[in-house]
């Protein structure tokens, strides 16, 4: 009888087991001359990256406005050595885009961490006037970039940078009279846009 015993928390163990996360991972970029190897990799939230430095004189840094920033830049000398390494562990999903500060204008590289979940970045969309202002009301789901077009008889263009998640309000104040048409386009951190049309009058 003793033996039966086991079978309920031997049960409870594998049951646990298979529930628990996917351990996290190491992935290797090897920066050769002019070259990230491999350009494009596709990653998991909690992996890390490990770039291998086999040629002198490259980095790996971030472009700006990203949900997440790394650069292996050294203050002195500048750059990375042959024979050095430098790692970043990615906890926020999103595509990522990176550079070699030297030789940035070619030597590229991407990294893609976990699934984008969302169809589109954004809800509850809603554009409400008053006098000569208009203001264009949102909820995020997402972080996400925001820029809005407004054409017809004022024409401009406002940028906010990754907001986050939440109830987010853009008000666009001392506009001409007539009529106007415009665009909202979110870009979340996949590179993923969504867009919202919009039009109206002010009198």
């Amino acid at each position: 009888m003793r033996p039966r015993l086991l079978v309920a928390p031997l049960a409870l163990l594998a049951l646990f087991a298979a529930a628990a996360p996917a351990s996290a991972e190491d992935h290797q970029v090897n920066v050769v001359d002019f070259a990230f190897q491999p350009k494009s990799l596709e990653i998991n939230p909690g992996d890390r990256v490990i770039w291998n430095f086999f040629a002198p004189g490259h980095t790996s840094t971030s472009r700006s406005g990203q949900a997440e920033s790394w650069n292996s830049d050294p203050p002195d000398p500048g750059f990375n050595p042959a024979g050095a390494s430098f790692a970043h562990t990615f906890d926020t999903p999103g595509r990522y885009q990176y550079i070699c500060i030297p030789h940035q204008f070619f030597m590229e590289g991407v990294l893609q961490v976990g699934q984008d979940e969302f169809r589109r970045s954004y809800s509850r969309f809603r554009q409400t006037g008053r006098g000569s202002s208009l203001s264009l009301s949102f909820r995020l789901l997402e972080p996400a970039m925001v820029t809005v077009k407004l054409r017809g008889a004022t024409r401009r263009t406002v940028t906010r940078r990754r907001l986050g998640l939440g109830r987010h309000r853009i008000r666009l104040a001392r506009l001409r009279e007539g009529r106007y048409r415009g665009t909202a386009t979110f870009v979340d951190d996949f590179d993923k846009p969504s867009v919202a049309g919009f039009s109206g009058a002010i009198r």
